[in-house]
């Protein structure tokens, strides 16, 4: 029977069952559908590997025995038993011929060979290696269509013909993974039964019996005569990942023989390697308890490990760099020797990157220590560090090729506004100065214009051009700025530290208003060895003048009647703050791989300078607006990989900002303000515009509500779930649900602004939607379409609005297309 007609029937019947209150349905055709699970491309004799399961498993997750199938089925779509992926793949091989394009690639060859043998013959070298690179690219695209076949073969997948030993090893596979796992006695079985209308589909089942796992009772270190390595292991026995008490794991023992052999590493066994640890288990009578003995074998030619201390450090500051006729000059700081041909660092400032010394036992994680912490200044094309075991020494090179010393970097490109579609040209460009003044610093000057499509503040409806420029000179020293002696500077050297000073000024030009700001910052950033990343800033200074058009101006005294405090905020400012940022990335977020997160926290205080008695009578009288607020916020963002590429994402973003003191007159900088709405927040509201609490302003004119201004709000909650799943190619796509808003401290002028903890959670606003995201990999474009689902802005009983979705209006509950650049979260 066909799969399309009885869908197509199955559908139509639902159709008039459902009361549909849509005023527009969105109908979306499905291309393939030609037959039940693609099992009409089967040949006679073989069936399809239509569904597997493991079953009885109840102390191991399905999750990690899922990834031992050794033969996987199709992907379905969504949830239905359809497979587009083997259609496309069906498709393509239907109109892919291998030879044909190994003939391709061999006549590309010949004729490519042919042009580089006339270059060559003509001294043409350049026009050789042009031909050469030509060649390359065409030949590679031809090679992965030999080796991969055509595009629709390589979107799709072939079909899982059932194949009985693929399912005899997973059988085994799983069988040796409960062993592994210390259920020696556990048992699988496989059960399979035929489905489907013409029974060429195959389920199968497989069956585990798990039985009881074997507990490690005891474990202990035979090192033989050598109580050195005894002494060292024990003293660390604390963490040792063996523990006791525990179920079997073997996966334990491969950690732990990396354990022993960094840790002896670490203390002077340059030679020591992990083939040298056995482990021995033995197993009590009629018990399951086991006793582990973690054997470290001795040299085969001699009775112990020798302990290599270090007798020299070199360090060669310009490898690859070449002066006629000299040889390098050797400078001693430290007791590490200095070779070079131009004295051009500061050894000072080298020496608190440099964690080897003379008469210390060898160290791997100081070695990696200093190889990364010199790659973080900047200033080398390359570290390498090579020991040298000739003549009875034991010698630490450190060899370092210096980076070009002047870099510049231009970058071209078009801003699209989301809104109006319109492009905005921008150019960035930066020079940076590497070692400007000895002090091995990093002197970079940047700079920006852009232009931009954006919508007339006065008029919402008016597209209008805005000019930005800015220029930014930064100065970033190696080290702590702060009065420490040279031995504590060492000590802070394996944080990376760096004290960053910048001086910058900000130009944006609309019909509007003109604003200019100078800025001004002076901090200090460091990165401890569990990689948390801190940046302090400890002053950051913003002078910020505006001229209005008269226009505009009046536009923004009207709007001070619905609350909003944007007339301040152009104001000339001065804004002073101090504030950090803590964040860590655990397990690279980011990229897609495997389960991580990233966790983020932000302080800020401004306006500290205002709380002494000495500054607040001279700025009293100032006619500049002064602002004094303490602000805070914590961002989590975790990833989780399910099944075959398929992601689920979450994310949780808290903050809370207040303003204090008579000189704020109760209000932040405009900046300072949360916002929610938007491609990067709660998709189904445009940005800026959700909130504050269950406020909303309403047009007088048409009594409806009124999304023209942005709604700043002191407090924020957003989280947002998100499932990505690859669809085709370079094509993936997200179902989404984001929830949150934005509140004040107080009512002020906006009605169900202020947070209350009675009742703030019925102002949360939810959003669901769909997305489509193009990955080229360098780049990804981000479509995502939000529905409103809870709006907190309507009556009490009445903010449920999935019956009033529509295909129309975008300001009420029609669809609200974002556009992004990378991912929301």
């Amino acid at each position: 029977m066909n799969f399309v007609l009885l869908l197509l029937s199955i559908y139509s019947e639902v159709l008039k069952l459902v009361n549909y209150r849509f005023k527009n349905t969105l109908f979306i055709i499905v291309i393939f559908l030609s037959s039940c699970v693609g099992t009409q491309y089967l040949e006679e004799n073989q069936n399809l590997l239509y569904k597997q399961k493991i079953k009885g498993n109840e102390n191991i997750s399905s999750d990690k025995l899922d990834d031992l199938y050794v033969q996987e089925t199709n992907r379905k779509l969504l949830l239905l038993p359809i497979s587009p992926y083997v259609a496309f793949y069906e498709i393509g091989k239907e109109n892919y011929n291998q030879e044909r394009t190994q003939v391709a690639l061999d006549s590309l060859k010949a004729e490519y060979d042919r042009k580089i043998a006339i270059a060559k013959e003509n001294d043409n070298a350049r026009k050789a290696n042009k031909y050469q690179r030509k060649f390359n690219r065409k030949a590679d695209k031809l090679t992965k269509k030999i080796q991969e076949g055509n595009l629709l073969m390589r979107w799709g997948e072939p079909l899982a013909v059932y194949d009985s030993s693929a399912i005899e090893n997973t059988k085994n596979q799983i069988q040796l993974y409960y062993e592994s796992k210390g259920y020696f006695d556990a048992d699988v079985t496989v059960e399979t039964k035929l489905a489907g209308l013409t029974k060429k589909r195959v389920i199968v089942n497989y069956i585990v019996e798990e039985g009881h796992p074997h507990i490690i009772d005891t474990v202990f270190f035979n090192t033989g005569k050598d109580t050195t390595i005894l002494n060292l292991v024990e003293e660390k026995r604390n963490e040792i990942l063996l523990k006791e008490r525990t179920n079997y794991d073997q996966a334990q023992l491969s950690s732990e023989r990396e354990r022993i052999e960094i840790l002896l590493k670490n203390s002077g066994y340059y030679a020591f390697n992990r083939q040298f640890i056995e482990f021995n288990v033995y197993q009590s009578a009629d018990t399951n308890l086991l006793s582990v003995e973690i054997l470290i074998n001795r040299p085969s030619k001699d009775p112990f490990h020798k302990r290599y201390t270090i007798d020299e450090v070199n360090f060669t500051t310009d490898v690859n760099s070449q002066v006629g006729g000299r040889s390098r000059q050797l400078e001693r700081y430290n007791s590490v020797n200095y070779y070079y041909y131009q004295s051009a660092y500061n050894k000072k400032i080298l020496d608190q990157r440099v964690f080897l010394r003379p008469g210390e036992y060898y160290s791997l994680e100081e070695t990696f220590t200093t190889q990364r912490q010199l790659a973080n200044l900047d200033m080398f094309r390359f570290v390498n560090i090579k020991y040298d075991t000739a003549g009875g020494e034991f010698i630490a090179n450190i060899f370092t090729s210096p980076l070009d010393k002047y870099q510049i970097s231009n970058e071209v490109g078009v801003n699209v506004n989301v809104t109006f579609g319109l492009p905005g040209p921008f150019y960035n460009v930066s020079l940076k100065n590497r070692n400007p003044f000895g002090g091995i610093e990093i002197l970079e000057l940047s700079g920006r214009v852009g232009f931009d499509a954006v919508a007339n503040l006065s008029d919402q409806t008016q597209v209008t051009t805005a000019t930005e420029a800015r220029v930014n000179l930064g100065l970033t020293f190696p080290h702590f700025l702060l009065p420490f002696g040279n031995q504590l500077k060492s000590h802070f050297g394996v944080l990376n530290p760096k004290t960053k000073t910048g001086l910058g000024y900000n130009y944006t030009e609309r019909p509007e208003y003109v604003r200019s700001n100078f800025n001004a910052s002076y901090g200090y950033s460091w990165q401890n060895r569990k990689q948390w990343i801190y940046d302090f800033t400890f002053t950051d200074v913003n002078l910020i003048e505006s001229k209005l058009d008269s226009v505009f101006e009046k536009s923004l005294e009207g709007q001070l009647r619905f609350g909003n405090q944007l007339r301040r905020s152009f104001q000339p400012s001065f804004v002073s703050s101090s504030y950090i940022n803590i964040t860590k990335n655990f397990n690279n977020y980011g990229t897609d791989l495997q389960k991580a997160s990233f966790v983020k926290f932000f302080a800020e205080a401004g306006g500290n300078l205002l709380n002494f008695d000495f500054v607040a009578p001279n700025v009293e009288d100032s006619a500049l607006a002064y602002f004094q607020f303490v602000k805070a916020a914590f961002d989590f963002r975790h990833y989780l990989p399910f099944g075959r590429e398929s992601t689920l994402a979450f994310r949780v973003n808290v903050g809370a900002a207040k303003p204090y003191g008579s000189l704020s007159e109760g209000i932040l900088p405009y900046e300072k303000y949360f916002f929610a709405g938007g491609s990067n927040s709660i998709r189904a509201w445009a940005p800026r515009r959700l909130g504050p609490g269950s406020y909303v302003a309403i047009d007088s004119a048409s009594g409806n509500f009124d999304y023209s201004f942005e709604q700043p709000g002191e407090i924020i909650f957003e989280a947002s779930l998100e499932a990505r799943r690859n669809i085709i190619g370079v094509l993936d796509g997200a179902l989404f649900i984001d929830a949150g808003n934005v509140w004040n401290f107080s009512s002020a002028d906006k009605p169900g602004s202020e947070f209350k903890a009675n009742r703030f959670y019925k102002q949360i606003a939810i959003g669901t939607g769909f997305g489509l995201r193009i990955d080229f990999s360098f780049l990804i474009l981000r479509f995502d379409i939000g529905y409103k689902v809870y709006d907190p802005a309507r009556e009490p009983g009445s903010r449920w609005t999935v019956d009033e979705w529509n295909l129309g209006n975008r300001r009420n509950y029609g669809p609200a297309l974002n556009i992004g650049i990378g991912y929301p979260f």
